[in-house]
């Protein structure tokens, strides 16, 4: 009987722990811009708001903080689905588990550039952050952890901020290999390829890019609305 007593006691704990970890997890519509903004997740999400602190400074960015760069990537973002045609929205509007592609896709982008403060490296007066990406992918599980979030939909947005920076890389007017490697990052990345176009677009336009090299800013983004317009 005590030991049946015991068993039952130990069940109880551990459903009213995984209760209050449900109740205590932050809802993903709750995590908007304007919230963002307003310094609403500084205890929750004190990472994301360590980025201000991170200052870019090189082609895409101009002195600016990579907090800074993602609100506007987000602002951009919006705009885009604001602007979808209706195959793409009913795409994003698909529910995974308990949020939507879109929503996912929009978690993706608030934590795209979560590892720039481990990875930046100053030259001289410019900056990069080599592979922040493939570590980005490895610090924001554990922040993820904290959303409520299913496993599947922890591992949609691991991988959007893992591959992000994919396409950046192949954009290349020099590039004479872009086709080929434009089919094959396709390809490779089957399930979340059009929230990886949407996000490339937004961090383009919500960068300094088109103000220091209009000329590459114009090349990327012919290329994207190209794949918008066909998809």
């Amino acid at each position: 009987m005590i030991l049946e007593f015991s068993f039952v006691r130990g069940v109880l704990e551990k459903l009213i722990t995984l209760i209050i970890k449900l109740v205590d997890m932050l809802k993903v519509s709750a995590v908007t811009i304007e919230n963002l903004k307003n310094n609403k997740f500084v205890n929750d999400l004190p990472e994301f708001y360590e980025l201000k602190n991170v200052i870019e400074n090189n082609s895409w960015h101009n002195n600016d903080s990579v907090f800074n760069h993602t609100l506007a990537v987000l602002e951009k973002l919006e705009d885009l689905f604001k602007k979808a045609n209706n195959r793409i929205n009913s795409y994003l509007n698909q529910i995974v588990d308990r949020n939507t592609k879109k929503q996912l896709l929009f978690l993706g982008a608030i934590f795209h550039d979560i590892a720039k403060k481990e990875t930046i490296v100053k030259n001289v007066n410019l900056t990069s952050c080599p592979k922040h990406e493939e570590l980005g992918s490895v610090k924001v599980k554990n922040i993820l952890d904290r959303i409520d979030l299913s496993e599947t939909e922890k591992d949609i947005v691991v991988e959007i901020i893992k591959h992000h920076g994919s396409i950046h890389i192949i954009l290349d007017p020099k590039n004479d290999k872009l086709e080929e490697q434009y089919r094959n990052f396709k390809s490779n990345n089957p399930n979340i390829f059009l929230e990886l176009i949407l996000l490339a677009m937004a961090d383009t336009l919500g960068s300094q890019l088109k103000d220091n090299s209009p000329d590459e800013f114009n090349f990327r983004m012919n290329f994207y609305n190209k794949i918008i317009a066909n998809y």
